[in-house]
């Protein structure tokens, strides 16, 4: 049984708090049942997998840890007081992975996965749950890829793979500087939009159906001034007199799911 001080548990509380070693191994650790289901789904490489016998509880548990047998080469079993351990979240889960990822360049995730680019760039989030939310949002709105710039937090950070909640699995995603996404989305013609309070235009009634990068500030920030300047198209979202700010993510759940909406095809029936 896996031990506190066992080698593999000291990486684990290394990857969890230290950015530099995750990306130096290209790797980040994803927690809890959905997390795992979500990793085996998408034919991710997992380098280890630490369950506790809590796992074997339920039906969905069993099944689970059958699978990571099956697929995984190193699977140790802990207990539940070591697993708490090597986890910062209020919840402790059964499970924990170490996922390898490679990012892919930041022209492929700017060029989509086909068909009209929308893709989500978070300037400056620096909260990882924020962040996290964030590219779920953009992933269940269908957008095209997503992109942290500098002043954000990591993708990786445990945290912010949580509240991804798989969307980390399925979303294509990269760090890059503001500059680089810029130069990138100019230079594939996309048009960059970002939410503004004071702007003329409000978000129904804008063309979202052509190829677009949609910017997010960070908490209280906002956008950056030279993302600012390179905005094609500033929306507003109207709210109730007295309210000041949404939050990013409510913010861009009104604009990506109108962006959605806009590019579904028109029924005939």
């Amino acid at each position: 049984m896996l031990s506190r001080t066992d080698p593999l548990a000291r990486r684990l509380r290394a990857l969890r708090s230290d950015p530099a070693l995750r990306e130096a191994e290209r790797v980040f650790v994803a927690e809890g049942i959905h997390l795992a289901i979500d990793a085996l789904a998408a034919g991710a490489l997992i380098d280890a997998a630490v369950v506790s016998p809590r796992l074997a509880e339920s039906d969905n548990g069993r099944n689970l840890e059958r699978l990571l047998r099956q697929h995984v080469a190193e699977v140790h079993v802990t207990s539940d007081a070591t697993l708490d351990s090597l986890q910062d979240a209020r919840s402790p889960q059964p499970v924990v992975l170490i996922v390898r990822r490679t990012a892919p360049p930041l022209s492929a995730v700017v060029a989509g996965r086909g068909g009209t680019p929308l893709l989500v760039v978070a300037c400056g989030v620096q909260e990882p749950g924020n962040l996290g939310a964030l590219w779920r949002t953009a992933d269940a709105a269908g957008a095209s890829g997503f992109v942290a710039t500098e002043g954000s937090v990591h993708l990786t950070h445990p945290r912010t793979v949580r509240a991804s909640m798989g969307a980390i699995f399925r979303l294509p995603a990269v760090e890059a500087s503001m500059d680089a996404v810029l130069q990138d989305v100019k230079g594939r013609g996309l048009a960059v939009v970002g939410a503004n309070a004071r702007a003329a235009a409000p978000y129904d009634g804008v063309d979202w159906t052509g190829p677009l990068a949609l910017l997010f500030g960070g908490e209280g920030s906002g956008i950056p001034p030279e993302a600012e300047e390179a905005l094609d198209v500033r929306v507003a979202i109207p709210m109730a007199p007295g309210v000041e700010s949404l939050s990013v993510n409510a913010a861009a759940a009104v604009l990506l799911f109108e962006a959605a909406r806009s590019r579904r095809p028109v029924s005939r029936a």
